[in-house]
């Protein structure tokens, strides 16, 4: 037992690094040759100390020699991070000093210049990832013609050369040392072990290092990881590439030769037309990675909280550059089979447009290629069941819109749901609206678990309250307002079957949702009723002297825009007191449910015409006001104040308008007045009848 714990003790003192002198690092972080060259010399004059431990002599000489072929055991140490004294002195600097130490450290252990650290990078690779090229270009020379070649293509830890990291420092003076040393350097790693430098040069948009890299060697690399290549990088990279100017002094040509300058996607197809063809380890072509890129719009209004979707970019005011469309065009043009060729989930170039929303790319496939409308994923969907399902609104409308798209809107997936289908699963108003006004969409198709869309609709919103105005609602709303029909089967037969939660769940949640809303309603009320309550004692155009007949009656009394502004106001303060009592009724836990919610509903109606009346009142008083002084003036602000609402609330206004629209072409213009909506409209209109009403009746017969 004795004897094997002596060996084991001895093979860890063997095999074990020995921790850097602090003195010799220091000198080697500073280029001190002179203080290195001392400590060295003063290694070999000293006499060092030596534990005598019986071991196999033989077995010990072996491990030594192979471990430290130096006389020098100062040199044996490493840092933390395993580098020894070469790579400490070929990463900290490129100055005279820096270079002697370097000359001086592989005088006494030549070993060093092939060491690797815990990274396996070598002293090449820490002089190349810090740009010191003097350095580099020293090693190389140690290295020496018979060795230089195998040197330079040793590999780190993720399979990168010294070249690796050239590339990655973006200089081309580290790029030219190391391709001198080694014209085919650029061929490591090659077989799709990992990536290429030719690869890492179009990732990082190195262009000009990617044509020098070429130029060099034309058999290069064109390797990337998991399966990919240079392409892969380049199409993803091209949305960089829009200013020709900028991209002639990335590879330092001249203005003169911006004409006959090439796009990284082109001169790659240029120099192996073969890339088109290669799939990744899922399938991805090219083509697939170059359609993958999201158009996203950020619209006119200011988005001052900004939505975030975790794997998803944000759509920005500084996103000024769109994703070329040349580039899909040039990629079919190239490989036009490369239309045709699905991915490992059956996804075809299509549907990988209409799931980025890239409209432009899938008009160039359906112009090029017509035969790619009607290609079906895995799933069995169309790109029109993709766009539906991705809420993508432009693909679904211009699928609506072209003729020739017609024959596949009706198309079912393999459960049997048409894009109708999954805009009503998804709750798209848009897209649902753009497919319902198409006559040739049949809304009434049930999928194979039976369901037809609005089947679909009933059984897919939960149990809870909801705007009138919500996307799920205005689907259900359409739907039954035309007349589309629902599951052959009894109308309670599924309730149990989609009623998740208990009848007390479902009342503690509607509970909830209405004492929260309760609480933010009745602050814009207090605030509206105390408005109309003010202008009742300061009136527009102030009150008769005391001294004069009718003394303290307001002034324009007789005037008949008075009446109507007396009217908005009383009406304004009518209207949003009693909703302010209505959500006090709505927003008590000991009310039942169902009163409460007629109460909230209640309280917004009045709400509404509480905001309206005092709108008028305002407008009224102003053209009181300004219009015998300034009539132009009058009409501006008038105008302004009544259009707030639509300006502020434009998606409100809009949904609205839509769901007219499509309520007028596809059920027909009667059955929409014979439906609530005129009452509805009466009912949101009618403060307009009273208040104008009032103003014609009293100037007749005061």
């Amino acid at each position: 037992m004795a004897a094997s714990s002596n060996t084991a003790a001895v093979e860890v003192e063997l095999t074990a690094p020995a921790t850097m002198n602090p003195e010799l690092l220091m000198a080697a972080c500073h280029g001190w040759d002179t203080k290195l060259t001392s400590l060295l010399s003063s290694e070999e004059q000293d006499t060092a100390s030596v534990v005598v431990v019986e071991i196999d002599r033989a077995t010990a000489a072996a491990s030594s020699q192979a471990r430290a072929p130096s006389s020098s055991l100062l040199l044996q140490g490493v840092t933390s991070d395993g580098d020894s004294a070469l790579h400490v002195v070929a990463a900290a600097g490129d100055g005279s000093g820096y270079l002697r130490s370097a000359e001086v450290i592989y005088g006494k252990a030549r070993h060093l210049l092939e060491a690797r650290n815990k990274g396996r990078s070598t002293p090449l690779h820490c002089a190349a990832r810090v740009g010191n090229v003097e350095m580099l270009t020293l090693l190389v020379r140690l290295a020496g013609e018979e060795r230089v070649a195998t040197l330079l293509r040793m590999q780190n830890e993720v399979g990168e050369t010294s070249l690796h990291e050239a590339i990655r420092a973006g200089d081309m003076r580290l790029v030219d040392v190391l391709m001198t040393a080694d014209p085919c350097l650029a061929r490591v790693p090659d077989g799709g072990a990992g990536a290429s430098p030719l690869y890492l040069a179009v990732a990082l948009r190195r262009y000009a290092i990617a044509r020098d890299l070429h130029e060099r060697d034309s058999q290069l690399s064109y390797s990337g990881p998991a399966g990919q290549n240079a392409l892969h990088a380049a199409v993803l990279q091209s949305k960089g590439e829009r200013n020709p100017y900028l991209f002639a002094s990335l590879c330092g040509l001249n203005d003169t030769m911006v004409g006959h300058l090439s796009e990284m996607t082109e001169l790659l197809l240029e120099w192996n037309n073969q890339l088109t063809k290669q799939q990744d380890e899922h399938g991805n072509t090219p083509l697939h990675f170059a359609l993958s890129l999201e158009s996203e719009t950020h619209g006119m209004l200011p988005l001052y909280a900004v939505p975030v979707k975790k794997g998803k970019a944000i759509a920005t005011l500084l996103n000024i550059t769109e994703p070329p469309l040349e580039l899909t065009r040039q990629l079919l043009e190239a490989d036009a089979y490369s239309a045709f060729q699905p991915d490992r989930k059956g996804s075809f170039p299509i549907h990988i447009a209409a799931s980025a929303g890239r409209l432009s790319s899938v008009i160039v496939l359906v112009t090029m290629f017509p035969g790619c409308a009607g290609l079906r994923d895995s799933d069995g969907r169309t790109f029109v069941h993709v766009a539906a399902k991705n809420k993508r609104h432009n693909i679904v409308a211009y699928a609506c819109q072209t003729p020739a798209l017609s024959t596949i809107l009706n198309k079912q997936d393999s459960e049997g749901n048409t894009a109708l289908h999954l805009a009503v699963e998804v709750g798209d108003w848009w897209i649902f609206a753009c497919l319902f006004v198409k006559k040739q969409v049949d809304f009434n198709l049930p999928n194979k678990k039976k369901n037809t869309p609005l089947e679909l609709s009933v059984n897919t919103i939960p149990t809870g309250l909801y705007c009138l105005l919500n996307s799920r609602i205005l689907i259900q709303e359409t739907l039954i307002a035309a007349n589309a029909t629902r599951a052959i089967s009894r109308r309670d037969a599924g309730m149990d079957e989609y009623s998740s939660q208990s009848e007390a769940e479902n009342e503690e949640k509607g509970s909830a949702i209405v004492s929260n809303s309760t609480q933010f309603l009745s602050v814009g009320l207090v605030l509206i009723t105390t408005m109309a309550f003010g202008a009742t004692f300061a009136l527009p155009g102030g009150y008769i002297a005391d001294d004069h007949t009718n003394g303290g009656t307001p002034t324009l009394a007789r005037v008949k825009q008075f009446q109507g502004f007396m009217m908005a106001n009383t009406l304004a303060f009518f209207c949003s007191s009693l909703a302010v009592l209505s959500l006090v009724f709505a927003g008590t836990p000991t009310v039942e449910l169902p009163m409460r919610y007629m109460h909230y509903n209640i309280s917004i109606w009045l709400s509404l015409n509480a905001v309206g009346s005092l709108a008028i009142a305002f407008a009224i008083a102003v053209y009181i006001m300004i219009t015998p002084v300034a009539a132009k003036t009058s009409l501006a602000v008038i105008v302004v104040i009544l259009s707030i609402g639509i300006l502020h609330s434009p998606s409100v206004t809009e949904k609205f308008a839509v769901l007219l629209l499509v309520l007028c072409i596809r059920p027909g213009i009667l059955p929409v007045l014979r439906s609530s909506i005129s009452k509805v409209m009466l009912l949101m209109c009618w403060p307009l009848i009273v208040i104008f009403g009032w103003q014609e009746f009293s100037s007749r017969y005061q």
